[in-house]
């Protein structure tokens, strides 16, 4: 029982962070709707009566002035007003994004609206992950309030959500890459394990470092895998649904999943959107995995490489794939110490990947400098004259 409920309050937070997130891109999705849908209508009603009002005018002014026997020339130059009249009107409706030409066929007030529940959810999910395709935009000043005030408070509330589930993903890919290394260590009878004295026989003494495991590091070719294989797959699915060239497939989950959002190509059949926006939150918790696991790896050290250290207490170490401070490493080694008595001095540990804290003081340089040198010249000074400065804080 005390098991299930520590699991349950470690589970209970992220399944609450996902529980609000739909819950506010849902009540966002009813807002944006009501606001929306009633000025589209009323527009739209609006145009195509002012459309089909000067089509008819002109039809009937020109059949007038063709039988009262008017020169040809006079009705030329009335029908050229007209059109450009007409097409006046159609650029003044199309700016409205509320009608297109569709609507403006017979039978075209019966087309669904832009604004439906369905697309509103579709423009609430693109909006706070910052796609923002911008095929579906709020046009009342009161839709364009709301957007201010739900994308200040849904934006980051959304990034948290995905982040969250995106180092989920990253930790059980370390996790089954883990095990993956240790079953073809097993496989190929290649095992890293404690070397004592061949003169001491009792392993009551020997240490045990089964909690600082090996570090494991994710090769980039399997981080980048992963992504083009996800794409890869919503590039095939959507072909399929949506009348796409797999291409175009490709294209649209690429620029989707970096969150370009450029909107020249969009998901066209509503049935599908709710599958669309699955796919894209996973999407894009697969890509902060990504670049949770190159950035742990290989930004870092691209970034503080070469960096002195100014305090070995701020210095960190990998263990096991967590990041622990040497004072944490060096309490740690203590305990042992201390639980499992003096070791002969000419005892020796082999670890894979692991160090002795004994010789941090030889150390100059780590790959972690957010305490970046700002007396780099004691550094200098010491590699010239061989002394040791001890840098204060």
């Amino acid at each position: 029982m005390a098991t299930w409920k520590s699991y349950a309050r470690i589970i209970l937070a992220h399944v609450s962070l996902i529980v609000l997130s739909v819950v506010y891109v849902g009540f966002g999705a009813f807002l944006f709707y009501q606001l929306e849908q009633p000025n589209e209508v009323e527009v739209r009603a609006r145009n195509i009566e002012r459309f089909n009002i000067h089509k008819r005018q002109m039809i009937d002014h020109l059949w007038e002035m063709r039988s009262s026997g008017i020169g040809q020339h006079v009705v030329e130059d009335m029908a050229v007003k007209y059109v450009d009249n007409v097409t006046r009107i159609l650029f003044e409706a199309f700016d409205t994004h509320c009608i297109g030409a569709k609507h403006l066929r017979p039978g075209g007030e019966d087309e669904d609206y832009n604004w439906t529940y369905m697309t509103a959810l579709f423009f609430t999910t693109t909006l706070l992950t910052t796609i923002g395709y911008g095929n579906l935009t709020p046009v009342t000043g009161r839709g364009k309030f709301l957007c201010i005030l739900y994308a200040l408070f849904g934006v980051p509330l959304i990034l948290i959500t995905v982040a969250d589930i995106g180092k989920f993903l990253s930790e059980n890919i370390v996790q089954l890459y883990t095990w993956y290394r240790k079953l073809r260590e097993k496989c190929s009878k290649q095992k890293y394990s404690v070397i004592s004295n061949k003169d001491d026989k009792n392993k009551e003494g020997d240490l045990n470092l089964d909690h600082l495991e090996n570090y494991i590091s994710i090769p980039i070719f399997l981080i980048v895998a992963i992504l083009l294989s996800y794409i890869t797959f919503g590039a095939v699915v959507l072909s399929m649904w949506e009348g796409w060239d797999f291409f175009s497939g490709f294209y649209f989950s690429f620029i989707t999943m970096t969150t370009v959002g450029f909107g020249d190509i969009v998901p066209l059949k509503r049935e599908y959107y709710i599958l669309d926006l699955c796919y894209i939150i996973i999407g894009l918790s697969i890509t902060t995995m990504c670049i949770d696991l190159v950035g742990i790896q290989y930004i870092r050290k691209m970034h503080y490489f070469g960096r002195a250290i100014k305090d070995a207490r701020f210095a960190l170490v990998n263990v096991g794939g967590k990041m622990v401070h040497v004072p944490d490493l060096m309490r740690y080694a203590s305990v042992l110490q201390q639980k499992y008595g003096q070791k002969k001095t000419h005892d020796t540990i082999i670890v894979k990947g692991a160090y002795a804290p004994k010789d941090l003081s030889k150390i100059r340089f780590i790959d972690f400098g957010a305490l970046a040198s700002m007396e780099s010249w004691q550094s200098l000074w010491s590699i010239l004259t061989g002394r040791t400065q001890e840098v204060h804080v």
